[in-house]
C-alpha cells in the first residue's frame, strides 16, 4: 500500500465513523421524541461534540493530503468531496441535537404517536441518511436519483404536516408553544433529508467529475437554520 493509499484509507475510516455517528444520532433523536425519553435525548446532545471533533480532524487530514500529496483526478475529487461531506454530516448531527433539545423542553411524544405521517417522515429521512453514506462509499453514482425522489416526498409530507399543525393551533391555542416546537422539529427532519441528498449527489462528482449541487436537477434551498 502506498503512502497515498494509506492517507486515503485513514480519511475514509474517519469519515465512516463520523457518518455512522450522525446516522445513529438522527435515528435515536426521533425515537427519544416519540417516547419522551429525556435521558436518551440528553445522551444524543452530548455526542454532538464528537461529531464536531471528527469534522475538524477529517478536514485537517484532507487539507494536508491536498497540500502535500498533490493528488490528481479521482483522488483529488475524493478529498475535495470529503471536505464538503463533513459539513453535511455535521449539520445532520446539529439538527438531531435540536430535535433532542425540543424533546427535553416540550412533551411532544403524544403528537408524534397520534399522527402516522410524523413517523413516516422520520423513517424515510433516516433511510435516506444511511443510503446516502452507503452510496458514497460504494461509489454508486446512480443511487442519488432515488434519494432525490425521496427528498421530494419528505418535502410533501412536511407541507401536509404543517397544514395539519396550523389547523390544530387554531383549534387549541393553549397548545401553541408545543405545536410551534413540533413544526420546528419537522423542519429539522426535512433539512436532514436535504443533507442526505447533498451527500449522495457528490458521488457523480467523485466518479465522473460531474458537479450536480448547483444544477436544477439537484437543487435545494440553502440551509440557514442553526
Amino acid at each position: 500500500m502506498t503512502m497515498t493509499d494509506r492517507d486515503l484509507s485513514v480519511i475514509r475510516a474517519k469519515l465512516a465513523v463520523m457518518g455512522q455517528l450522525a446516522t445513529d444520532m438522527f435515528a435515536q433523536a426521533w425515537q427519544a421524541l416519540a417516547k419522551s425519553d429525556h435521558e436518551l435525548a440528553r445522551s444524543i446532545i452530548a455526542k454532538d461534540s464528537q461529531v464536531d471533533a471528527l469534522e475538524n480532524e477529517i478536514e485537517t487530514l484532507c487539507l494536508t493530503f491536498l497540500a502535500l500529496k498533490a493528488p490528481k483526478a479521482l483522488e483529488l475529487r475524493f478529498a475535495v468531496a470529503v471536505t464538503r461531506l463533513t459539513n453535511e454530516i455535521e449539520r445532520i448531527a446539529d439538527h438531531s441535537t435540536v430535535i433532542c433539545r425540543e424533546t427535553v423542553t416540550r412533551h411532544l411524544g403524544p403528537y408524534w404517536v397520534r399522527v402516522p405521517e410524523f413517523n413516516q417522515m422520520a423513517e424515510m429521512t433516516g433511510s435516506m441518511v444511511s443510503r446516502a453514506m452507503d452510496c458514497f462509499f460504494a461509489s454508486d453514482d446512480q443511487a442519488y436519483l432515488s434519494l432525490l425522489e425521496d427528498d421530494r416526498k419528505v418535502g410533501h409530507i412536511q407541507k401536509k404536516l404543517n397544514e395539519y399543525l396550523i389547523a390544530q393551533m387554531a383549534k387549541d391555542p393553549e397548545k401553541a408553544l408545543d405545536i410551534v416546537s413540533l413544526i420546528n422539529v419537522i423542519r429539522r427532519v426535512e433539512r436532514v433529508a436535504d443533507h442526505a441528498k447533498n451527500i449522495a449527489i457528490m458521488v457523480p462528482y467523485v466518479t465522473k467529475g460531474i458537479l450536480l449541487r448547483h444544477s436544477q436537477e439537484a437543487g435545494s434551498e440553502a440551509d440557514n437554520d442553526h
